[in-house]
């Protein structure tokens, strides 16, 4: 077994025993290109499936960008040639101001102009490092500033939206752009201390960790993660579609009934009261015809978020169809429907549309006891049917149960 002691110690050893033997600059800089081409494809890919999104052009165009970008610098080669090295960095600064821009498109954004000033100062800041013949080293010191700035203005983003740092996609999107920040300050620090093993084309050791491999694993993962954030949204969407209602917000006609059938259930098995709401707008025709269907449109949206509000956390509101809502009421039997009834008419009728037009509602209620037969849905509703004509043809603006 060979002892630790037998090695010498010297920081230069360890450097190339350690890292060294994982990749020389050149092979880390085509490694990067590779990784850059990859992500440029799954972007455009995610673009050409939904090319209507600014985020996913903006998200596209940086993968480009920024693979344009390393594929100049790495055919650059080092030499001081202004304008290829210059065009080639200032590119991949470009397509990380576009992913930025692109993750404040997501999140319903605009464009922030404080882009164009990075690019822009980075543009002429290098190439005036060029003309004035600096060193290598305050180019390099600018591109980690630079970088780490647009990383953490990824992450001020991401941490703003509550709900991206609870997902699996916002969290690694999170850990990625902490990540890439931390390695760009570190060898920022190494470049400000004259370190050659974190300048590109000195860079060995632990530098070409810090200055290729973090930074390509970083990026490709930071790209994942923002597809992630682009699918977690659409299948949320495609939930939201499946249940609520597009015009007023509540849940849907099939929600309504999928929900209903699920609380009978339990209620039977509990043996406990159920009651379901059957409610119409009276003269709801009236309204459109002398107001317009726009008209008509706001009264329903509105009279459904105050039916809404004037129910209990666990009641269960819905559209049903038209200008027709239901209601499922979990554990409420005749005494607690009435009480509950009388508010929902009275709120209705302080409601004003446009401050001057009165809305009434005629109100059909069934109530499930707890020594009632078993029941269905469909009962249930024709029953509630039945009690909302009752209530229209006594006079409207009242209740039948």
């Amino acid at each position: 077994m060979i002892k630790l002691a037998q090695f010498p110690y010297k920081n230069d050893y360890w450097h190339h025993y350690l890292f060294g033997r994982l990749m020389d600059a050149s092979t880390a800089a085509a490694a990067t290109l590779a990784v850059q081409l990859a992500v440029a494809l799954i972007m455009a890919g995610t673009f050409y499936a939904s090319s209507g999104e600014r985020c996913t052009r903006y998200w596209a165009l940086s993968g480009l960008l920024s693979a344009l970008g390393v594929l100049v610098v790495i055919v650059n080669g080092g030499a001081p040639r202004l304008m290829l090295s210059t065009v080639g960095n200032s590119a991949i600064i470009a397509g990380m101001v576009l992913q930025w821009w692109g993750l404040r498109a997501f999140y319903g954004k605009e464009r922030s102009p404080l882009g164009w000033i990075i690019i822009a100062g980075f543009f002429l800041w290098f190439a005036y490092s060029f003309v004035a013949e600096h060193a290598l080293r305050s180019r390099a010191l600018l591109a980690s500033v630079t970088m780490t700035a647009v990383f953490v203005l990824n992450l001020v983003e991401l941490l703003s939206k509550r709900s991206a740092r609870a997902s699996f996609a916002g969290m690694l999107a999170c850990s990625a752009a902490l990540v890439s920040a931390a390695a760009f300050i570190t060898r920022g620090v190494g470049v400000y201390q004259n370190d050659p093993l974190f300048l590109p084309d000195t860079a060995g050791g632990i530098g070409v960790v810090i200055v290729y491999l973090v930074p390509m694993v970083t990026t490709l993962l930071f790209a994942m993660a923002l597809m992630l954030l682009y699918f977690e949204r659409l299948i949320s969407d495609k939930h939201r579609m499946a249940t609520q209602d597009e015009l007023t917000g509540l849940y849907n006609r099939r929600a309504i009934v999928s929900a209903g059938q699920r609380e009978i259930d339990v209620a039977q098995r509990l043996r406990r009261p159920l009651s379901v709401a059957y409610i119409d707008i009276d003269h709801f025709k009236r309204i459109n015809d002398e107001l317009g269907h726009d008209a008509g449109d706001h009264v329903i949206t509105e009279i459904g978020h105050l039916l809404k509000d004037s129910c209990r956390n666990i009641d269960i509101v819905g559209r049903y169809g038209g200008e027709e809502f239901c209601i499922i009421f979990p554990g409420m039997d005749r005494e607690g429907v009435s009480t509950l009834a009388e508010r929902m008419l009275a709120s209705v009728r302080r409601y004003r549309f446009r401050g001057q037009f009165p809305v009434t509602l005629s109100m059909g209620f069934t109530v499930l006891s707890p020594e009632d037969q078993e029941r269905s849905w469909t009962v249930l509703m024709q029953n509630a049917d039945k009690l909302l004509y009752k209530a229209k043809s006594e006079g409207r603006d009242r209740y039948c149960i």
